[in-house]
C-alpha cells in the first residue's frame, strides 16, 4: 500500500509541473525592462509613453507670441450719394490691446488724373499745358491719436504714407522735367484740397480707458464713387504690430443713380432727353412770363 501511495504522489507532482509549464508557454515569454529604463517617480514621461509626441509644455502656454487684438467697426456700411447729398461723416470705433497708438488712413480708388495749367494771354486765360498722373487716389485722409511725425519718427511704419509720400509715388503718364512735374503735383493737391478730397489737417483719434478709440471720418459732397479702403494701424514704439482693413463702398442711390446709369449706358438718349427737358422748361417759363 505504501508503494502504491508513493507512486500516486509522484504522478500528481508530475501532473502539476506539466500544467504550470503549459500555462507559461501559452502566455509567451516575459521580458524584463533593462535597469534604468523606467522613468523616475514624478518625472515627465518620454514621447510616446503616456502622452502625445508634442506634449512638451502645458497646452495653456502658447509656443509663439500672439498678434495683439485690434477690433474696428464703422457706424455706416456704405456712403449713399443722393440728389440732396451734402457730405457725410462716419464714426469709426474699436478696441485694441494696450499699450499703443492708433493711425487711420482712408484712401479712395486710384485712377488717372489730368492737371491743366492756365496762363493769361492778351487778357484771356488759356490752357497752356497739361499733365496726366496714374494711380492717383480719389480721396486721401489720415487720422492719428498722436502727431503723425512723432509716431513715424523711427521710420518703422513704412506702410503708413503721408499725403506727400503717397503723391511722390504717383507716376506721370508722360515724361517731363522734374521741376515741372513738382509744379503739376502741387497743382493737383491744390485742386483736390479745394474740393475737400485731400484734407490738410490730420484727424484726431480719441482713445478712452487706454484701449477704446473713436474717430469721425468726414467725406465731402463732391465725393467720387468707388470702393474706399479704411485701414487702421496699431503702433508700438513706431512699429506696426497689427493692422485691420475695412472696405467702404461709395455710390449713388435713388433717382440720381438712375440718371447716372442712363447717361453712362445711353448717352445719346440722355442728351436728347436733356435737350427736350430744357426746351419744355423754357416754353413753360416763357408762357408764365407772358401772362404776368
Amino acid at each position: 500500500m505504501r508503494g502504491v501511495a508513493g507512486t500516486l504522489a509522484a504522478l500528481g507532482a508530475a501532473f502539476v509541473l506539466f500544467v504550470g509549464a503549459a500555462g507559461a508557454s501559452a502566455q509567451g515569454p516575459r521580458v524584463e525592462p533593462a535597469p534604468g529604463s523606467l522613468p523616475a517617480p514624478g518625472s515627465r514621461p518620454a514621447p510616446g509613453i503616456g502622452g502625445p509626441p508634442d506634449a512638451i509644455g502645458p497646452p495653456s502656454v502658447p509656443s509663439e507670441p500672439t498678434t495683439p487684438d485690434l477690433i474696428v467697426d464703422l457706424s455706416l456700411a456704405r456712403v449713399s450719394i443722393t440728389s440732396a447729398f451734402q457730405g457725410e461723416s462716419i464714426l469709426m470705433f474699436g478696441m485694441f490691446d494696450p499699450p499703443g497708438e492708433i493711425v487711420v488712413v482712408v484712401a479712395g480708388p486710384a485712377a488717372r488724373e489730368t492737371v491743366m495749367r492756365k496762363q493769361r494771354f492778351l487778357g484771356i486765360w488759356l490752357n497752356t499745358g497739361r499733365q496726366s498722373f496714374d494711380d492717383v487716389p480719389a480721396y486721401y485722409a489720415i487720422a492719428a491719436s498722436q502727431p503723425l511725425q512723432r509716431l513715424l519718427a523711427r521710420g518703422a511704419g513704412g506702410e503708413i504714407l503721408s499725403l506727400e509720400d503717397r503723391l511722390a509715388s504717383v507716376k506721370p503718364a508722360t515724361p517731363r522735367d522734374t521741376a515741372d512735374l513738382a509744379r503739376f503735383r502741387a497743382g493737383l493737391v491744390e485742386v483736390k484740397r479745394r474740393e475737400g478730397l485731400y484734407p490738410a489737417a490730420i484727424g484726431q483719434v480719441t482713445v478712452q480707458a487706454g484701449r477704446l478709440f473713436r474717430v469721425d471720418l468726414p467725406f465731402p459732397s463732391r465725393l467720387p464713387e468707388g470702393v474706399y479702403e479704411v485701414r487702421v494701424y496699431l503702433l508700438r514704439e513706431g512699429k506696426i504690430v497689427a493692422a485691420v482693413s475695412r472696405p467702404l463702398p461709395v455710390g449713388k442711390v435713388g433717382f440720381s443713380a438712375q440718371l447716372a446709369g442712363w447717361a453712362s449706358h445711353d448717352g445719346a438718349l440722355y442728351g436728347l432727353g436733356a435737350v427736350l427737358m430744357a426746351l419744355l422748361v423754357g416754353w413753360i417759363g416763357g408762357s408764365v412770363m407772358r401772362r404776368l
